[in-house]
């Protein structure tokens, strides 16, 4: 008796799953993939953004980036960036790299549709927009 009990709780305890089994939890953003289109002086080198799980990562239209992101609701923040070194070939393009380094840093909300996204500083005031950068079926 005392064995089949013990066999029943382990089979109980492996069914439960792990923490380190569990997936992450899925973002709204998750699996999306963002063009920045307000910044006309960056065409054709624009920043991108594209969220998997609770990363983002992307051009900066110069170097390459990520980042960590925290969702609540619509509220969205981005943690430490991280970025490649590489000298930007233009004026036109480090401006657009410092740029879109400064909206990550001061994005605190989001909100979006199927094909535009908009992030927003603290008081809620739009700071960029994107369109759907998602790739076009052949």
């Amino acid at each position: 008796m005392r064995s089949a009990l013990f066999a029943l709780m382990l089979l109980g305890a492996c069914a439960s799953g792990s923490p380190r089994g569990e997936e992450e939890p899925t973002h709204f953003l998750s699996g999306t993939k963002w063009l920045r289109m307000d910044d006309l002086d960056a065409n054709p080198h624009g920043a991108t953004m594209d969220f998997i799980g609770n990363r983002a990562s992307g051009s900066t239209g110069c170097n390459r980036w990520t980042a960590d992101v925290t969702e609540q609701g619509e509220e969205l923040r981005f943690g430490m960036v991280a970025t490649t070194e590489m000298a930007c070939p233009t004026n036109m393009q480090r401006d657009t790299e410092r740029n879109f380094l400064r909206v990550l840093e001061r994005t605190r909300y989001a909100h979006f549709d199927q094909e535009s996204l908009v992030l927003m500083d603290s008081r809620q005031r739009q700071i960029a927009q994107f369109n759907s950068n998602l790739p076009t079926p052949e």
